[in-house]
């Protein structure tokens, strides 16, 4: 990891509007933390202006999409030209999105809608009713799979019916959600827990306790849990154990598997870290701009989601 040298003020962390931790500045007092060098810059090859402020980024049906979480607009990215192909408007703030059934998938953290968006033409064909304050989405076993801050719970969607099948409770303010080693799971921020889901039942089946914990990424053989204490726990699937604990960089979110690293957009300090799973520690620090949040993988590249500046950066997957 590099280090560098910069001035500390105390800070006290709140909830961002959207439900994201960012740190403000609440004394003139300073500490000076002196280290080796500042981190890398991160240059991408291309820069696609998505909005005013970008949310999830994902790849699928051979597009980059996104959101603009200001402007409320779900953004079509095409990979060959690197330009915005497609707006449609959407809700007031679209932030997860999902790809199954043929359909994107993108839910709401303002008003309890999941949109579901025609990929060719764009055109929003259902507009379902599901929890406020809605955070993760994913495709899996069929469904959708949305968790809402605001009851805490995950929610079942049937792309046949159109419609919730299932709400489970998965603790406080459930974050992140994936569907890995034949299980859905579920990160409860609120709570510091993960939860492991049986998709046949829609039962709760393990509960791991993990520090404010909010997005979750597999591997071939582990899940990778980012907290917002700056770190990421690796976690073994079967026995539940924590196999590692890895020191990021400040409030790290929507990370990705790149090329058999961890690549982890850390929102509060403008860093990407890339984590080697052979070590357990981070190899590289990047600077990558205002707020990274995002981050896919697609047409041999990486796309990141810099979502202050409103922009999906393409870059190289070796840094």
């Amino acid at each position: 990891m590099h280090y560098f040298c910069y001035n500390v003020a105390v800070m006290q962390w709140s909830r961002s509007k959207y439900g994201l931790a960012v740190a403000a500045l609440v004394t003139a007092g300073v500490a000076a933390v002196c280290a080796a060098a500042a981190p890398a810059p991160l240059t991408p090859v291309a820069t696609v202006q998505v909005g005013a402020q970008s949310g999830m980024v994902l790849a699928a049906a051979g597009s980059i999409w996104s959101t603009d979480l200001a402007l409320g607009r779900v953004v079509r990215i095409d990979p060959t030209t690197n330009t915005v192909t497609r707006k449609t408007a959407f809700a007031s703030r679209p932030f997860g999105i999902a790809y199954g059934a043929g359909s994107l998938w993108v839910a709401d953290r303002s008003i309890n809608t999941l949109g579901r968006i025609d990929p060719r033409t764009g055109k929003v064909l259902r507009r379902i009713r599901i929890g406020s304050n809605t955070y993760g989405a994913t495709f899996a076993a069929g469904s959708v799979w949305v968790t809402s801050e605001l009851d805490g719970t995950v929610r079942r969607i049937s792309p046949k019916k159109n419609k919730v099948t299932a709400t489970i409770k998965a603790g406080i303010t459930p974050n992140g959600v994936v569907y890995a080693f034949g299980s859905l799971w579920v990160a409860d921020l609120g709570g510091s827990k993960l939860f492991k889901i049986n998709v046949k039942t829609n039962k709760v089946v393990k509960r791991i306790s993990l520090a404010k914990v909010d997005w979750i990424t597999a591997s071939t053989d582990s899940l990778w849990v980012s907290s917002e204490t700056g770190r990421v726990f690796r976690v073994n699937p079967t026995t539940g154990a924590v196999t590692a604990r890895v020191d990021v960089g400040a409030n790290p979110l929507g990370s990705a598997w790149i090329a058999g690293e961890l690549w982890v957009p850390n929102i509060d300090d403008g860093t990407i870290s890339i984590v080697d799973p052979a070590k357990n520690e981070v190899r590289s620090t990047l600077s990558a701009g205002k707020s990274p949040l995002s981050i896919a993988s697609a047409a041999g590249d990486v796309w990141i989601s810099v979502s202050e500046a409103g922009e999906i950066w393409r870059v190289r997957p070796i840094q």
